[in-house]
């Protein structure tokens, strides 16, 4: 991640990420696991991948929003019409 994304990242992202229980329902993903009866040491490995690749999306959604809000600032995006390559 460019220098600029780390700082915004962590102005904006990361207070949002310190509420995860807002966001992701850890409750609800044991409840749905343990109705596969699965061993404990299989659940949790899916709950601690589940919750990595909710980390990742998150990070990356936010990089790419950030970068599709930046661009709508630059010189070389025309509006009303179709853009120039």
């Amino acid at each position: 991640m460019d220098s600029i994304y780390e700082k915004l990242f962590e102005g904006y992202a990361i207070p949002i990420f310190q509420d995860l229980n807002r966001y992701y329902d850890e409750e609800g993903l044991t409840a749905q696991l343990e109705q596969f009866s699965l061993p404990s040491d299989t659940s949790r490995q899916l709950e601690e991948l589940f919750y990595d690749r909710y980390l990742q999306w998150s990070t990356d959604a936010f990089a790419l929003g950030l970068h599709l809000g930046l661009s709508l600032f630059r010189d070389n995006v025309r509006r009303g019409g179709s853009q120039q390559v």
